[in-house]
Formats: C-alpha cells, structure tokens, sequence
C-alpha cells in the first residue's frame, strides 16, 4: 500500500491501494476523492481559495481551482471518465483568531467547484476554530478525522 504524507500544495493520485494523511489542517482543506467502481483515488492539501495566488512555486497546487485542475487531469489520464466520483472534505477551521474567514472562504470555495464539477460530497468535516488531521484510505473510502488536543476521532 502506498502512503502518501500531503504538504502544503501537495496532488497525489494512486491507481491502487493508497492512504492520503494531512497534518495540522486549520484553514487549509484536505480533499479526498476516490472513484468506487475503478479504485482510483487521489488527495490534496489546499492553502487558498478559488484562484487565490500562492508562493511562487510552479511544482505546487495552493489554491482550490489549481489542485481540483490537477487531480481531475491526473484522474482522466489514468482513463477516468469522472462520472463516478465521490468527494470528502476536511479543515476550514478559523485558528488565526483574526477575522479573515479564510476558512470559511476555502471550504465553501472547495464545496461549489466539486458542485460545479458535479462530484458527489459524501462527508464534510468543516468549520470550528480547531486543526485536525485527517486520514483518508482510498481503498475503502474510510476517512479519519482527529483533533489534537482533545482526542476526539471521527470517522467517515
């Protein structure tokens, strides 16, 4: 099984068996799609919304419309048609403590391309002032959502 450890504008597709992390996710969105019936899966670690300009660093996907581009294409070059996808969402949280909205601004961001795109949302895990980490099984579609700090665990 491949174990992929997403950074910050980090894209990972897997055509098998493959686990997604991301650490510390506060206003960031971790994005997990895996399409059921060809077990092709993928995962990305997003800084900003829409078409929001990050570092610049080519090799990296930081803003929502960048990574979603990414991972569809990657998707479609491994013969995906992309009518069966299904999408599960995490971060977004408010942790600066200053009134940017920058997660809210991500998650909704996040949420109205993969509507757009007509992607399936089968879990949202959004909001909140608290970082999470989040673990995402692409074989199973099982994501597992921790808080540090207060040990909860969700599972998806």
């Amino acid at each position: 099984m491949i174990e992929y450890t997403l950074a910050i504008g980090d894209v990972a597709i897997s055509p098998g068996p493959a686990n997604y992390t991301c650490f510390g996710l506060g206003s960031c969105i971790g994005l997990f799609i895996q399409d059921r019936t060809t077990g092709l899966s993928g995962g990305a670690h997003i800084l900003l919304p829409e078409n929001d300009k990050g570092p610049n660093d080519c090799a990296k996907f930081y803003n929502v419309s960048t990574a979603l581009e990414e991972m569809l294409n990657r998707f479609k070059k491994c013969g995906n048609s992309l009518t069966s996808l299904r999408a599960k969402v995490v971060g977004g949280a408010n942790v600066i403590g200053v009134n940017t909205r920058a997660g809210l601004r991500n998650s909704e961001s996040v949420v109205s391309r993969l509507i757009a795109n007509k992607i399936f949302i089968a879990a949202l895990d959004v909001g909140g002032n608290w970082c999470r980490t989040a673990k995402f099984c692409g074989s199973t579609g099982e994501l597992k959502v921790r808080i540090p700090g207060n040990g909860q665990c969700r599972i998806y």
